[in-house]
This record gives structure tokens, C-alpha cells and sequence, in this order.
């Protein structure tokens, strides 16, 4: 039986790290489900870039209005169940497909359509099953919109962050050869091992000189960019004539650059991507769910939370925000994000 109040952590206003002035803990009601509906204790979270980027109000969708309770993703049980509410039952462990809003998760108790939330397997662990959305997903649809051609070979920079080891580890499992990009040398055994076809460290090698090697001097089919500033000039340069660089972040804080003469003589594109409208693009979203489920089960995908999983009480949300915005602020010299998990 849920109680009548709950912790929350609510941005009352944006702000900017490390203050955070605008973020705290208050008290809030416990809901009640309505018709289809159900109540679900949340117990576990993690801290995504993502979510640092919301408080500061830096995110693209939303949620743009304060306040609000924080948080895009995390496990919950289901406590009680709506009037009509029949494919879910008290006790089972579900997870937002997404949660509504893509926020909201960070209090103890929320009520959610019934429709929008999907059990998960023995087989997944408390962690992995609270990082089922944002980085799952969204390896998948990074390497279903650059998949190239069998035989041919798509480029990821970041590849030592956590999303960038799931990418390999998922082009591997796919057949694709995926070339990754590196700032250190010292990251290539590791990435190798997962089963890129080849690592690119550019502390020692040159980018575009290397995928010309490695592809025959055809250059590669597409690439994915975590980074952005004159890492995307560079990958831009690695392509094939026609191609195009997809760019999910801006780990290097710079503006994307381009070589416009090799950008407009040889036809490539450039373009930014976003998990949410490549789910918007889907015919079957249900159906690419239960295949990024089936990943997370057979262990294709492997979730990290940092170089050293700590969990954190709601009274310390603090030092989870600083140590993913630390993560963040590092993973271009290859530390791991997301940063922490912590739970109530």
C-alpha cells in the first residue's frame, strides 16, 4: 500500500552547474490511478547526460516549462492497478516505453498509463532494466540509420563511452563493420576486442588518411558523431562521396565545422539526430522494443554506470548530478557516461 506522500526532486527554475540552485527535494502526493491506469513505486534511476542537460534547461524536447520533477528514465513495481487495467499486475517490474513526457521519474510514486509501460525479465537486473530506454535505443536507431551496405563501413567517434561500446558491440552482432574513433591509443585493445573492425586512436593517427586505408580509398558509408567541432570536419572528410555524418552530441563544446569544398563538390550532408524523432519515424515501435529487450537480454547490449557504480540517496542528488556532469565533461578523453545510478 503506497503512502499518502512522497520525496520528489523538483527544478523549480533552470540553472547552470554546479550550483543548482534550481533544483531541490520537496514533498509531494501519492497519486491515484484512474481508469487504465497504474501506480508504480519507482526505486531505481540513473543519471543521464541528458538529464543533466534538462535542469539547465538545455534540452531540445522538453520538458521546457518549470517546475517539474526531474528525471527521463529509471525501474519501477507496480503497486496498484486502475479500473479495466488487465495486462499488468501488483508487483511486477516495469519500465516506461517511454515514460510520459521523457521526464518525471525522480519521486518515489507516479501513475502512468498502462499502455506505456513494459515488464521486464528476470533475466535483466535492477540497473540494466533502469537504463532500458535512452542508451539501448538509441544504439539501435544510430546504427539502423547508418548501416551501410555489407562490405562496406561506418565510422562512431566517442567510441569508448558507453553508448559508444553498446554501438560496437551491436554492429558486431549485426555483421557491420564499424570503424571506431578514439582519443587515446590506449582504448584500442579494449574496443577491438568488442569487435570494431578497426580502431582509429588520433592521439597517433591521422582520421582521414586512416579510413582511406582501411576502406581501399573508397571512403566509409556514413558516420555517427558524438563530438561535433572539428571532429565532424574530419569523419566529413573520411566518407564516401555522397555520404553523411549524423550528429547526436557536442561532447567538444564547439560548433560543428565543415570543409565546404569537400561538402559541396562531393555531395555530403551533414545532420543532426535526435532519439525522439527517429522513434517518431517508426512503423512498429512495439516491435523495436522487444528487439532491444531481446539485446538486453542475450547480453548484445551491456549497459555501464561509470567507471565506479555508486547509488545515491534523494538527499544527494547533488553529488549524482556532479559526478555524471564530471562524466560528461571528460568523455571526450574517454570517460564513461552515464555517470551514476542512485535510487531512494
Amino acid at each position: 500500500m503506497a503512502p499518502n506522500q512522497q520525496t520528489q526532486i523538483q527544478v523549480t527554475h533552470f540553472s547552470k552547474l554546479p550550483q543548482l540552485d534550481g533544483v531541490e527535494v520537496v514533498k509531494g502526493d501519492v497519486p491515484s490511478p484512474g481508469e487504465g491506469e497504474v501506480l508504480c513505486q519507482i526505486f531505481l534511476r540513473p543519471v543521464n547526460p541528458t538529464d543533466v542537460h534538462a535542469v539547465q534547461g538545455l534540452r531540445p524536447i522538453g520538458p521546457h516549462h518549470t517546475p517539474h520533477i526531474a528525471g527521463g528514465e529509471g525501474v519501477a513495481k507496480v503497486v496498484k492497478l486502475g479500473k479495466g487495467v488487465k495486462n499488468l499486475k501488483e508487483g511486477q517490474r516495469v519500465v516506461g516505453v517511454p515514460w510520459t513526457g521523457l521526464y518525471g521519474t525522480w519521486q518515489q510514486y507516479r501513475v502512468m498509463p498502462a499502455e506505456s509501460l513494459m515488464p521486464m525479465s528476470d533475466k535483466l537486473s535492477d540497473k540494466v532494466a533502469a537504463q532500458f530506454w535512452v542508451n539501448p535505443m538509441t544504439a539501435k536507431g544510430l546504427v539502423d540509420t547508418s548501416r551501410p551496405p555489407e562490405g562496406d563501413y561506418m565510422i562512431q567517434t566517442a567510441a569508448g563511452s558507453t553508448l559508444g561500446r553498446m554501438i560496437t558491440s551491436l554492429a558486431k552482432h549485426l555483421g557491420i563493420n564499424i570503424i571506431n574513433v578514439v582519443r587515446r591509443s590506449a582504448q584500442k585493445e579494449e574496443l577491438e576486442k568488442l569487435g570494431a573492425a578497426a580502431v582509429i586512436a588520433t592521439d597517433k593517427e591521422d582520421l582521414v588518411e586512416r579510413v582511406k586505408e582501411i576502406t581501399g580509398g573508397k571512403g566509409a558509408y556514413a558516420a555517427i558523431d558524438a563530438v561535433s567541432g572539428e571532429m565532424t570536419k574530419k569523419v566529413a572528410m573520411a566518407l564516401r562521396d555522397g555520404g553523411t555524418v549524423y550528429v547526436y552530441g557536442a561532447l567538444s563544446g564547439d560548433p560543428i565545422q565543415v570543409d565546404t569544398l569537400d561538402t559541396l563538390y562531393k555531395y555530403k550532408k551533414v545532420e543532426g539526430w535526435l532519439l525522439g524523432t527517429w522513434l517518431g519515424g517508426l512503423k512498429n515501435l512495439k516491435a523495436t522494443i522487444q528487439e532491444v529487450h531481446g539485446y538486453l537480454e542475450d547480453k548484445v547490449i551491456v549497459p555501464e554506470s561509470g567507471g565506479r557504480p555508486h547509488a545515491f540517496p534523494f538527499f544527494a542528488f547533488a553529488f549524482a548530478f556532479s559526478a555524471c556532469a564530471l562524466a560528461l565533461a571528460l568523455a571526450f578523453a574517454s570517460v564513461r557516461v552515464p555517470g551514476q545510478l542512485y535510487s531512494l
